[in-house]
């Protein structure tokens, strides 16, 4: 027991980071490249167990809006992206109303989750938010603790290895599901919001769409609210991030016009 308590010092010693925007303090015990691989790894299985859309107005609208949210991305946390090599799946499955990204800039849109966004600018809010789980580490973050605790019980490494992606797919929405906390979810809202309005997407589409996602979760199940609480706190902190948000958009929107886009 004393040598996983000692490894359990060593990794809380070497494993603080801080979250972007808030500056909250983090414990995280992988190095981004770790995060990177198995991201990568549970991607191309995702994409071998589930059936694809490739051609299409859908499938076309996800690209488009995967492609601008990943350059806005690049361009505000270019080192915490550093190294991603972005691609948006889109997945056949109309009863999943789900959305996630993976650690290296891989994303998944499930044909569900699109008839409760209903336009561009609301996709972009869902996907951008994802990536802002990815950009914060919150998945990272959520399996560091789940890994310690592991260790703290006396579970030795070569077993955690083996569990490594499963926890890593579930911190971040897949598989068994390890949810975020209502801190990491705010984080996300705020740093989401803002990778999207630098997009050029519209922010104030944000707070319609979570109208329609508590709706949605009160008709049925739906994976993505699982993680993803919708409350009057969650509207409020919008509209008090909105001012900012919508310099970036109108910012973006200027920018594009005077280059004539």
């Amino acid at each position: 027991m004393y040598k996983y308590t000692l490894l359990f010092i060593v990794l809380v010693s070497t494993g603080c980071s801080s979250a972007p925007e808030t500056g909250r303090s983090q414990f995280i015990a992988m190095s981004p490249s770790q995060e990177m691989k198995l991201g990568q790894e549970a991607f191309a299985e995702i994409l071998k167990e589930e059936k694809t859309v490739t051609s299409g107005v859908e499938y076309e609208m996800v690209q488009r809006v995967g492609e601008k949210v990943a350059i806005a991305a690049n361009r505000r946390y270019p080192e915490l992206v550093r190294g991603y090599q972005w691609k948006f799946a889109l997945i056949k499955d109309k009863d999943t109303v789900n959305a996630w990204a993976l650690p290296g800039g891989k994303c998944g849109v499930y044909t569900g989750i699109l008839p409760v966004t209903k336009n561009e600018d609301a996709l972009a809010i869902v996907m951008a938010h994802e990536v802002a789980h990815v950009i914060a580490r919150h998945g990272a973050e959520r399996s560091s603790h789940a890994m310690a605790t592991s260790i703290i019980a006396g579970v030795a490494m070569s077993e955690m290895n083996k569990r490594d992606q499963a926890i890593v797919l579930g911190a971040y929405g897949i598989g068994i599901a390890l949810p975020f906390s209502r801190t990491q979810e705010t984080e996300a809202d705020q740093i989401g919001l803002y990778i999207a309005a630098y997009a050029g997407y519209d922010p104030r589409e944000a707070i319609p769409l979570w109208q329609r996602m508590s709706k949605e979760g009160k008709k049925a199940p739906a994976e993505f609210l699982s993680t993803h609480p919708a409350s009057s706190t969650r509207i409020s902190n919008i509209q008090g991030w909105m001012p900012r948000a919508m310099m970036y958009y109108e910012n973006t929107v200027a920018h594009e016009a005077a280059l004539g886009k």
